[in-house]
């Protein structure tokens, strides 16, 4: 019996929208070109493979996907003066944002996340500093072009269907995408478990792709020495493959009018809680909030002084001294008192130490097991800023600072505490690339979506008020923070993130 005229379009509705789907998938294709090579390629022959495999599948799946679930639920409402427009107007937007994102992923190592507001603002924040102002508009006129050219494709589509069909079945281009995306993940099955590192770094390359456990995170941040893993079943975090890239920028500084003091405290005794509010009583003026300071003593007081993840403190001592650069040029002398060993080691030669000037720079640390030690701390009209660390990693401890602040966060960490001298006391200019860690304190405060520090045994992130804390072993345990209960873990987003970001001064050697 043949079809009425609503059913024969309708038909053809559905097939010209699964061809429609299929042709934006070869586009799809071309950009995946550009995550191929955002980082070096796969050192073998077999993850180069895998890679080519993977890429065609999992471009087959992302297509299909978007189809399902955005384009085909129109076509029942068989309106092609519609769906056409609107089918268009996704796999424009679609190919628009794959091609932001291989530019994300090409500048900062991470996919953008549609589902956090906060994450779209800060990746598209960070991808337009380092590009011309003309590139929100660029980016518009892109999306204008293609939406174009697709309006041309689904027209001359729905009119040539049969002959689009039959050269996508003569090419056999579905069978061959659906081997490819069950060879890659089988491939994948096989990586991950004896930890095949040319397949296992390419688990983030893509978007949307596999998701990662703690060892593939690992394996592919390249912290991570694979030989012995493969020997003791442990990780062991170390940048000994890597270079520390200290750039050295040019910069201007002024004079402070008052002297600095930064105290860290630690006690045995006393929680953090105990010695803010005692400093708070002698000292009204004080303005404090959570300070997260999860690693030890000698890895803290690295991250202080030199306001890098304590990762980086075998690597330090032969890089620029930004900080001594600039107490030098503004004739500002520095004092240390009571630095443990272990960090004097990982640090270079203060020059500044040997000056004598009326503004100085006191870093200094203290041992309170008594309330009653705390009465000279809290005394004096210069600026000042006090830590006072966490007697473990699941606890917060407290920041105090003295000067001329705007608020504090709700969360600090030790790397804020480098940029605080720098640019709010020094007031020192930096080129907008400049490669910090930490925020100004003395500035408008910054909500931290995720904050990351490492040294030779663990990773820590502490995301949404918890501490998660990736182990040698590969294991990783979230702590909420103020009820010490174990809570699930953040996306792996976020943690490649903050992973990402622990690296960004590492190149490879």
């Amino acid at each position: 019996m043949l079809l009425n005229s609503a059913s024969q379009q309708k038909s053809k509705l559905y097939s010209w929208g699964h061809w429609f789907g299929l042709t934006n998938m070869l586009a799809g294709l071309f950009l995946f070109f550009i995550y191929w090579f955002a980082q070096p390629l796969p050192a073998t022959g077999l993850g180069v493979l895998y890679m080519v495999i993977y890429s065609i599948g999992h471009a087959g799946f992302l297509f299909f996907v978007g189809h399902l679930l955005l384009v085909f639920p129109f076509t029942m409402l068989n309106k092609p003066n519609w769906v056409k427009p609107w089918a268009a107007f996704v796999a424009a937007l679609g190919l628009t944002l794959l091609f932001i994102d291989a530019l994300v992923y090409s500048a900062y190592g991470y996919h953008i996340n549609l589902l956090s507001v906060d994450y779209i603002q800060n990746d598209f924040q960070l991808l337009t500093q380092a590009l011309p102002a003309g590139f929100k508009a660029a980016l518009l006129l892109v999306f204008i072009a293609v939406f174009s050219v697709e309006l041309v494709l689904a027209n001359s589509l729905w009119r040539s269907l049969d002959k689009y069909r039959k050269w996508f079945l003569r090419s056999r281009v579905i069978p061959f995408v659906i081997v490819c995306f069950l060879m890659g993940h089988l491939a994948h099955i096989w990586a991950d478990l004896t930890l095949y590192k040319p397949i296992t770094r390419l688990d983030n390359q893509l978007p949307l792709s596999h998701p990662m456990t703690a060892k593939t995170i690992l394996s592919q941040s390249g912290l991570v020495d694979l030989d012995e893993y493969k020997q003791k079943k442990q990780f062991s975090f170390d940048v000994s493959s890597f270079s520390l890239d200290v750039p050295n920028f040019q910069f201007s500084c002024f004079a402070p009018t008052k002297s600095l003091s930064i105290d860290v405290i630690y006690s045995t005794y006393l929680n953090a809680e105990q010695i803010t509010s005692e400093l708070e009583s002698l000292n009204s003026k004080f303005t404090s909030t959570q300070h997260w300071a999860p690693l030890a003593l000698d890895d803290s007081m690295f991250e202080i002084i030199s306001g890098l993840p304590a990762i980086y403190n075998n690597s330090f001592a032969g890089s620029p001294n930004v900080l001594d650069s600039a107490l030098l040029s503004t004739s500002t002398s520095l004092t240390f008192t009571n630095i443990p060993a272990a960090t004097q080691k990982s640090l270079p030669e203060f020059e500044a130490g040997y000056r004598i000037s009326d503004s100085q720079l006191n870093v200094s640390l203290y041992k309170i097991d008594n309330l009653s030690q705390l009465s000279e701390l809290a005394t004096g009209d210069d600026y000042k800023i006090i830590a006072v660390l966490p007697t473990n990693a699941q606890q917060y401890g407290q920041l105090l600072v003295l000067g001329d602040l705007v608020s504090l966060p709700d969360v600090t960490s030790n790397l804020d505490i480098m940029p605080t001298i720098l640019e709010g006391w020094l007031s020192c200019s930096f080129p907008a690339d400049y490669g910090k860690f930490g925020h100004n304190l003395f500035s408008v405060p910054v909500k931290a979506n995720w904050l990351v520090s490492a040294d030779a045994e663990s990773i820590y992130v502490w995301h949404k008020g918890s501490t998660t804390k990736i182990t040698g072993d590969a294991q990783m345990t979230s702590t909420q923070m103020l009820t010490q209960q174990t809570v699930e873990p953040p996306s792996n987003a976020t943690l490649i993130r903050a992973i990402h970001f622990l690296k960004r001064n590492l190149v490879n050697k």
